[in-house]
């Protein structure tokens, strides 16, 4: 088996087959695919770009399995017709052969490039289920961050309160502290009339 390094879609693959030639052929035509699938409406995503060209190759597919239905078809024909092959019938029997045979390797290229898209495509679902997965996470974390800035929220209203409510008690206990004092002097002064009375 031998080891080639295609570039699809700006991306590269190692791929391991048995003809690199072939291989860097198909990569090629997939490459080729997407990018005048991606060109044609830029703003797809590769997912979907994916997915669209699997659906053409597949198209594609489709229709060198019925041409190759077809020729078999003719082929089977053909010899029911003829009863001693002529020169021609032979002739024309083996373009047939040879158009099935060109059909049957462009069939065997397309699914593997089937498989490979069918690869790039679940490379692309595995990455948007980590970013899904991620973007819950964060959810959850900004969630808890919302719930703790409400807790301390709440807990900062209760210290302003409680700080009004001391700075209300001390200005209280500084009124009476100075009515005291006053109170204070007057018996003071009354206290030393008496003594000079005296």
């Amino acid at each position: 088996m031998n080891k080639v390094v295609v570039r699809i879609l700006g991306s590269e693959y190692n791929i391991v087959g048995k003809n690199p030639e072939q291989m860097k052929s198909v990569a090629r035509y997939v490459d080729e695919e997407m990018n005048k699938i991606r060109e044609g409406n830029p703003k797809l995503s590769s997912l979907t770009t994916t997915i669209v060209a699997c659906l053409n190759i597949a198209d594609e597919l489709f229709d060198c399995a019925h041409e190759n239905e077809d020729l078999h078809n003719e082929i089977a024909k053909l010899k029911e017709n003829m009863s001693i092959p002529s020169e021609e019938s032979i002739e024309q029997e083996g373009q047939i052969a040879k158009k099935l045979e060109q059909k049957e390797l462009e069939t065997i290229e397309k699914d593997y490039r089937i498989e490979e898209l069918e690869r790039k495509s679940k490379e692309q679902n595995d990455i948007i289920e980590n970013l899904n997965k991620s973007n819950e996470e964060m959810k959850a974390e900004l969630e808890k961050y919302k719930v703790e800035i409400e807790s301390l929220k709440n807990e900062a209203q209760d210290a302003n309160k409680r700080a009004e409510s001391a700075e209300t008690m001390s200005s209280q206990w500084q009124n009476k502290t100075y009515s005291l004092q006053l109170k204070c002097s007057e018996l003071e002064s009354k206290l030393k009339n008496r003594e000079g009375a005296l």
